[in-house]
């Protein structure tokens, strides 16, 4: 078969041997940055003649757990590479999710004050009666002493203070007036996601249904999404 016209798959499916007949002379990685370089590779050998990676090296990486691969430098991908070579990515700078104030951190942080904004303050806003410190920049850094340990599965970790304040927090946003199903709580480790999503169920202030509404998510889970509230 010389040609098709759209075909959507991973980049792993695209060495399927049912494929093997098939030419892709235009081939569009989405979330490149995601993928380590061997991965992102494979749609390439179906003859690709324009090659389109879409992502952002400033967002999550691979996501790599053998140290073997980490070794050999396949920890960056392939987009990552090629602008550390000098190829300079298209930018897209206007942003249309969040509160012009959160806007502040991530582009001076990461993206060199470039970041625009397409929604207004009034798109955003909430009226609600959340103590943000300052209610007109609705985020706030909360500093908290608690350790990590091990959680139970032995490869993660969890935070008990951490979901307590969670607990608190998430109490204080439906008091408020925010809806269960607006709101994300972000976490980097597996096992934490597992015990606030176990605390809020058993000593969450509220019914317990309220809290089965709430996306608890690992951030490489939660990439690309977002909520009303979201926080980490």
């Amino acid at each position: 078969m010389e040609s098709a016209d759209v075909i959507c798959c991973t980049c792993i499916t695209a060495a399927d041997p049912r494929l093997n007949e098939f030419i892709f002379q235009h081939v569009l990685i989405d979330e490149a940055t995601q993928a380590i370089e061997p991965e992102c590779l494979l749609p390439f050998l179906h003859g690709a003649k324009q090659v389109i990676l879409v992502g952002d090296h400033r967002q999550l990486g691979p996501v790599i757990t053998c140290r073997e691969t980490k070794a050999a430098g396949l920890d960056k991908s392939l987009f990552e590479r090629l602008v550390c070579m000098g190829i300079r990515p298209v930018r897209l700078q206007v942003q249309y999710r969040m509160h012009p104030e959160l806007t502040v951190f991530p582009s001076n942080t990461f993206y060199e004050g470039t970041l625009q904004n397409g929604v207004t303050i009034s798109d955003r806003q909430f009226e609600g009666d959340f103590p943000w410190p300052n209610k007109a920049k609705p985020m706030f850094f909360f500093n908290l002493l608690g350790a990590e340990e091990i959680s139970a599965s032995g490869t993660s970790f969890l935070n008990r203070t951490e979901a307590a304040q969670v607990e608190k927090i998430v109490n204080a946003l439906l008091k408020s007036g925010v809806k269960a199903t607006d709101l994300g709580i972000i976490t980097p480790y597996k096992g934490q996601r597992a015990y606030i999503v176990n605390y809020l169920a058993k000593n969450g202030q509220l019914n317990p249904e309220i809290y089965k509404a709430i996306e608890v998510a690992s951030v490489d889970g939660f990439q690309g999404r977002e909520k009303v509230r979201s926080f980490l």
